[in-house]
Order: structure tokens, then C-alpha cells, then sequence
């Protein structure tokens, strides 16, 4: 009881920490240069995609990042894929919190469910297992007409 209490009051104060204003979902296209320094990535591709611009970043673990921008250059969608989790805080950015907000650890404990949004404004959805993760999160107010979440 006293370690569930402690882990508890440990996740009091992540919430209460601010993020950095360089997310990037929903932030402009600068900020995947920012992703790039912060995750180590070791090559960043840019292709037409749609309406934007799919931004692909392979990361030195051999996982990789698709970034999509719309053609207002802000990131309305993301992909990963690999043998670990990317950093999620600096994907996801401030939608980040939200993410931990609705996959509280109580609620997920002795289940084996991956953490999800679902909200009008948010959707997000990942799993897999060691050596063979997958995600993606997209802002359904902000994707370009014509846009499926299944082609991510």
C-alpha cells in the first residue's frame, strides 16, 4: 500500500510540471527539428503527402517516426513504429498530459491494455510489446479533407 501511494504521489507531481512549448502535435513544422535533436534521430526524409508534407524520421534504434503537416505547416498527425517507445513527452507535447490523464495507473492495473485517447479532440492509440512497438495520434480538428486515420 505505502509503494502505491508513494508511485501515486510521484505522478501528482508529473502533472503538475509544465511542458515545453516545442510539441509536436499540433505545433508548427519547426518543431520536428526539435524532435530530431531531442530523440537522436539519424535521418529525416520529406515527402508529399495529400494536402502536406510526411515528415519521416528513423531513429538509432531502428524505430521510426512519421510526422504529417498540413499545408498550414502545423503537424496534425503522428506514426511510430520500432523496438521501443519514442519519446512520447516530446511527440505528443502537450497532449501529452491528456494522454496520461485518461490511462490513469490504478485503472490500467493487472490489465494488459495500451494506453488510448478518445476524445473529439485528441485520438490516440499505440501497442505492442517489447522489441515490437506501434502508435499513432492525430488532431481530428486540424487534419487536411479527405484524411483517414487508416491510411496512418
Amino acid at each position: 500500500m505505502r509503494k502505491l501511494l508513494v508511485t501515486l504521489s510521484a505522478m501528482g507531481g508529473v502533472f503538475a510540471l509544465p511542458h515545453a512549448a516545442s510539441a509536436s502535435l499540433g505545433g508548427t513544422v519547426d518543431t520536428i527539428t526539435t524532435d530530431q535533436s531531442k530523440m537522436s534521430v539519424r535521418m529525416h526524409a520529406v515527402a508529399r503527402s495529400g494536402a502536406g508534407n510526411l515528415h519521416t524520421l528513423t531513429m538509432a534504434n531502428g524505430g521510426e517516426v512519421r510526422e504529417y503537416t498540413n499545408a498550414a505547416g502545423t503537424v496534425y498527425a503522428i506514426r511510430w513504429t520500432g523496438p521501443g517507445k519514442p519519446d512520447l513527452d516530446t511527440l505528443l507535447g502537450t497532449h501529452f498530459a491528456t494522454m496520461q490523464a485518461d490511462n490513469p495507473v490504478i485503472a490500467r492495473r493487472g490489465m494488459r491494455r495500451p494506453p488510448g485517447v478518445d476524445r473529439a479532440d485528441l485520438k490516440i492509440m499505440s501497442g505492442g510489446h517489447a522489441g515490437a512497438f506501434w502508435g499513432y495520434a492525430w488532431l481530428p480538428l486540424l487534419v487536411p479533407p479527405g484524411f483517414d486515420p487508416s491510411s496512418l
